[in-house]
């Protein structure tokens, strides 16, 4: 006859959670008392506007190009105004006409001991997104006589959008 083992159930084993709870609160106290925040982290490279201007602010300060671009129905460039210029209609030398102001804003500006313009491009909703391009390849750089690229206005900003009267 066989014989018959009792099977007993294992028992079920506890674990007390306390102790490591409490190390973990102690590690993490620790860390917290102990960490320094390296001078890297918070060093950020910005250029803050001067606190008080000297007598020769006049001279320092940046002079805004704004460039205004109108679309047609379709998308197409209808008219430029650059400055307070009068507006012209989009043609193939628009964009060229566009560089050689801005190169002759430029060369004053360094001639003067200035810094370059700042350009503001005010484009329509509703314009192709090659024009606004080529606006911004027309005063970020040309060529000169050798080929040899230049740049010219570092700063090139979109004019904030109208508020929609209510």
């Amino acid at each position: 006859m066989p014989q018959r083992r009792d099977v007993k159930t294992p028992e079920k084993i506890d674990i007390n959670m306390t102790p490591m709870i409490d190390v973990v609160f102690q590690l993490l106290a620790f860390f917290l008392m102990t960490f320094k925040v390296a001078s890297v982290e918070g060093d950020f490279n910005l250029k803050l506007p001067k606190s008080e201007r000297s007598a020769g602010a006049a001279n320092t300060q940046t002079e805004m190009i704004n460039v205004a671009m109108r679309a047609l129905p379709n998308g197409v460039l209808g008219v430029v105004q650059i400055d307070n210029n009068p507006p012209q209609r989009a043609g193939m030398s628009t964009f060229s006409d566009l560089q050689k102001f801005v190169t002759v804003k430029v060369s004053a500006a360094q001639a003067a001991g200035q810094e370059e313009p700042e350009i503001q491009i005010d484009a329509d909703d509703t314009l192709r997104y090659e024009y606004v391009i080529k606006a911004i390849e027309a005063v970020s750089a040309t060529t000169d006589a050798e080929g040899n690229y230049k740049p010219l206005a570092k700063k090139v900003k979109f004019a904030p959008k109208a508020e929609a009267a209510p």
